[in-house]
C-alpha cells in the first residue's frame, strides 16, 4: 500500500523517526515526488496497517520538533539557570 504524505507539513526527520518505532510489523520505504514523501507500506507479520494511528504519530511528532525549534534555546537557558548552583566552581 502507498501513502503520502506532503512535504510542506512534514520533515523527512520526523517520518524517519516513526517509521523506525513501526519497523518491527512494517517494512516501509520512502521515496519522494515534487510534492510529497511517499510511503510504500508492507506488512511483516500480516498485521494491518493503521494508517491513522500512523497519521497521529506523525502529527505528534512534528508538533515536537517544531516546538523543540522554536522553544529550545528557552528550555537550555531556563535549565542552565535552574541547575548552575550545581556546577563546580
Amino acid at each position: 500500500m502507498e501513502y503520502k504524505i506532503s512535504k510542506t507539513i512534514f520533515n523527512k526527520e520526523v517520518i524517519l523517526k516513526v517509521t523506525y518505532l513501526w519497523q518491527e510489523d512494517f517494512n516501509i520505504n520512502i521515496s519522494e515526488d515534487e510534492n510529497n514523501y511517499v510511503l510504500s507500506v508492507v506488512s511483516k507479520t500480516g498485521t494491518d496497517f493503521n494508517w491513522d494511528k500512523f497519521n497521529s504519530e506523525l502529527q505528534e511528532q512534528q508538533l515536537k520538533e517544531n516546538l523543540n525549534n522554536q522553544f529550545g534555546t528557552i528550555r537550555d537557558a531556563i535549565y542552565e539557570k535552574a541547575f548552575s548552583h550545581f556546577k563546580k566552581q
